[in-house]
């Protein structure tokens, strides 16, 4: 699972728009579009915004950054 899927899978399970996503962990919503887009151009995250998203939805943030602990 890639990055994009694991965050798509957040957005999805919550049941929120990626405006939503974007504006509750703090960053711009096109930032959000690049990370869960098609294209896959952003594979990784900093810790940081990892543990955010984590504390944010509920989530581990290993399972984030890396996939691990699902």
């Amino acid at each position: 699972m890639t990055l994009a899927d694991r965050l798509n899978k957040i957005i999805a399970e919550q049941n929120i728009s990626k405006r939503e996503f974007a504006k509750r962990i703090g960053v711009s919503e096109n930032y959000v579009y690049t990370l869960t887009g098609e294209s896959n151009k952003i594979t990784t995250l900093s810790p940081s915004l990892a543990k955010v998203i984590a504390f944010e939805f509920g989530c581990d943030a290993e399972w984030v950054l890396q996939g691990n602990k699902e």
